[in-house]
């Protein structure tokens, strides 16, 4: 009888001292702080479940995976498409086998921690014998708490699209998600003192009276906000190489988890004892199943921690299933129109600012540069990527600031890598004045990898007036280092009332500054008030330095095609490829209406167009320089709508047409050998689309596109696409 009375004072100087120590303040640093110094003794339960169901996981995934809707976006799988039912049903199984990993590793390392606060070892097959006996109070627990989450979910939807709220949207589910936290509190009552039922509930709110607001901010922060913020952090650090990415996320959130615990365990221990609870306290420690600790193995822990990261890393690494592979950046601009990039502001100018209608074009710049050009009611400003995935970039003008904004810029990459921009010049008091002596004229901007400045060609190459003020351009570079200018402009004619005819003349240029000019009338097209404003004008040279000028109407859906004998236009031919419908005028089809044109290697051209009538993207593949016969192929699926197409033309001969799937929210690239096509989705959108595309190749031929993916009606980004393993 003696042992007994000996221990007693010994048992209760030890559960003093616990007490004591759980009454210490800062309980979310002192919890971080053991979770750190026991952390080895505390991840066996986590490790135990969630290495073992990444094994089964990842090769499950590759087999379901749908190689029209998965892609290795940058160095991780992700969707590109609508998943097929293989892979819902694999994303459903692994939420459901994760959630019940978490309510089984989770409480269980509760009481691990619970045991090294108060300085009880419980062995890891003990904390988890105890957890299987408690699942169903666990279950309660879990499907209770869904029940909150998702009436604090329907009051911010509510709130947010019933009452348009936004800001208080967004304030009340803060307020709501922290008064829910103490629920968190009722993992350690039902791990610690047994209850079940509506029980732990109440009883984590009892303990957290009092002290509401501060038991939940530091479960909020503790076990929700630092946890994901680290997990964020790592993501972030690891950026660049995907397979260290992988694992060091992997490796943050299965450690995560003794921490989130620890916060649990010693929150509960330390509201125990600020309500004055020794017995319940004692009752709790001694009721600890006590056991001898076993030693560390060091390599199981090691490869545990590790397997997930490793597993999935090289999953991406070796790509098994050959998916397509993809960079992808996001340029982030804000309400006031500044993107996350360098702005130039040289020559003391306003920094330069973007709108989400005005990407027009993509080129290859110099030095392996990407340049996409930026012009919408302002001066034109030019987007410089350092690569193809447009890690960085910078925002310059491109024009002055006397310029006419009204006129769109027309652009070409010339032989050297330089681009060629049209700009309306204007005198600067009629930058916001207009009269009857208005009047700009066309001129030249040559721009490097640095900055753009006016060519010195004079006179200039048009002049218009506020009489006579319509006028349409294209530009296209010539293989020896000059320039072609394509114009389309109004005569007025008296036969007809409100008659019209549009001339396109044709200015051959032997210098990028087109000092050395020649110009020539090559087609007459019948016009009136219905198609003024509703042709779109496209030019491009052929390797043997003859030109194409493609005229498409955005109304009726006809294109002309001029083809010049030779490089000066003195001699044409003209073809019809698509003639006139009678179709009835609607307000949007001049919008949706596009074309592009490249030219082949034997001087074919080669035309890619949105339909007027039933928006399907056409490839037509023409038989001679005037396109007088065209093999045709259709790009899309029949009732699908579409973008605006992209087109852009390999030195091997394939063709390759950029598009976006607007009912399946897709950008879709279709690679073209003549008429066969072969269509990749290449990424996807996730807000909505059609509000501008455009593509060009890489210095090894890589397709790179830039795209505008709305998130709302002042939001938006400018996504930057580049296909890496395109075949």
């Amino acid at each position: 009888m003696s042992r007994p009375t000996d221990e007693r004072p010994a048992v209760t100087a030890d559960h003093e001292d616990a007490r004591y120590d759980m009454r210490r303040l800062g309980v979310l640093w002192l919890a971080y702080a053991a979770a750190a110094r026991h952390l080895v003794r505390l991840l066996p339960p986590v490790l135990l479940i969630f290495p073992p169901l990444v094994l089964l996981a990842v090769p499950a995934l590759l087999l379901v995976v749908d190689e029209s809707s998965t892609a290795v976006v940058n160095g991780s799988f992700a969707l590109i498409g609508p998943p097929g039912p293989p892979v819902l049903v694999w994303s459903a199984a692994v939420l459901v086998a994760s959630t019940a990993g978490l309510v089984v590793a989770l409480p269980a390392t509760v009481l691990l921690a619970a045991g090294r606060l108060t300085g009880r070892h419980v062995s890891t097959s003990d904390a988890l014998r105890i957890t299987v006996r408690r699942l169903p109070a666990m279950a309660a627990l879990l499907l209770r708490s869904a029940v909150v989450v998702a009436a604090i979910m329907a009051v911010w939807y509510a709130l947010l699209v019933g009452m348009r709220a936004q800001i208080a949207a967004y304030v009340v589910m803060t307020v709501l998600f922290l008064l829910a936290m103490p629920c968190l509190l009722a993992v350690a009552v039902v791990m610690l003192e047994g209850r079940s039922a509506t029980g732990p509930i109440l009883r984590a709110y009892r303990l957290a009276g009092g002290a509401t607001w501060g038991t939940a901010f530091t479960l909020a922060f503790g076990v929700v906000l630092f946890p994901v913020l680290a997990t964020q952090a790592v993501s972030w650090a690891a950026a660049g190489t995907p397979l260290l990415r992988a694992g060091a996320a992997s490796v943050v959130a299965l450690v995560g988890v003794p921490f989130q615990a620890t916060v649990i365990a010693r929150l509960f221990l330390h509201r125990l004892t600020e309500r004055g609870a020794p017995a319940e306290f004692d009752a709790i420690v001694d009721g600890l199943p006590g056991s001898a600790p076993r030693p560390i193995r060091p390599v199981p822990l090691l490869a545990g921690l590790l397997l997930p990261g490793l597993l999935y890393g090289g999953a991406v690494l070796v790509n098994p299933l050959d998916l397509l592979e993809v960079s992808e950046t996001v340029i982030t601009v804000s309400r006031s129109g500044e993107p996350d990039v360098a702005v130039s502001t040289e020559g003391g100018r306003s920094k330069p600012t973007l709108e989400r209608s005005e990407l027009r074009a993509m080129y290859a710049g110099q030095g392996g540069r990407m340049v996409m050009l930026m012009d919408g009611s302002r001066a034109a400003k030019l987007l410089t990527c350092a690569d193809s995935r447009c890690a960085r970039a910078r925002l310059t003008w491109a024009e002055p600031e006397a310029v006419e904004g009204e006129y769109p810029v027309a652009g070409a990459r010339l032989a050297d890598g330089r681009l060629a921009l049209t700009t309306w010049a204007i005198d600067d008091m009629y930058q916001w004045v207009w009269d009857e002596n208005w009047n700009a004229r066309l001129r030249l901007m040559l721009c490097d990898s640095e900055a753009c400045a006016p060519a010195a060609g004079d006179p200039p190459l048009a002049k218009v007036t506020q009489a006579a003020r319509s006028r349409v351009l294209a530009l296209a570079a010539r293989p020896g280092g000059g320039l072609l200018l394509a114009q389309l402009r109004p005569i007025p004619t008296w036969k007809e009332k409100d008659g019209f005819t549009e001339v396109i003349s044709v200015t051959t240029c032997d210098d990028p500054a087109c000092a050395r000019r020649r110009t020539e009338e090559v087609a007459r097209l019948p016009g009136n008030e219905e198609t003024e404003f509703m042709r779109q004008l496209v030019a491009a040279v052929g390797p043997d330095d003859r030109p194409v000028v493609l005229a498409f109407d955005r109304h009726t859906g006809s294109m002309v095609v001029t083809s010049c004998d030779d490089p000066a236009c003195t001699r044409t031919r003209t073809g019809r490829p698509l003639p006139d419908e009678s179709l009835p005028r609607y307000s949007d089809r001049e919008k949706r209406a596009h074309a592009a044109l490249a030219i082949r290697a034997d001087g074919r051209p080669l035309i890619v167009y949105r339909d007027v009538k039933n928006d399907a993207v056409k490839l037509l593949d023409c038989l001679d320089r005037a396109c007088a016969r065209a093999g045709t192929a259709t790009l899309t699926e029949p009732g699908d709508h579409h973008s605006k197409p992209a087109l852009a033309l390999s030195r091997d001969g394939r063709a390759f047409v950029a598009y976006q799937n607007l009912d399946h929210a897709q950008v879709v690239i279709a690679t073209c050998t003549g008429t066969r096509c072969a269509r990749t989705p290449v990424a996807r959108i996730r807000h909505d689309g059609d509000h501008g595309l455009t593509m060009a190749l890489d210095d090894r031929e890589r397709p790179v596109l830039g795209w505008i993916d709305a998130i709302g009606e002042n939001e938006w980004v400018l996504v930057v696409t580049t296909p890496l393993t395109l075949r």
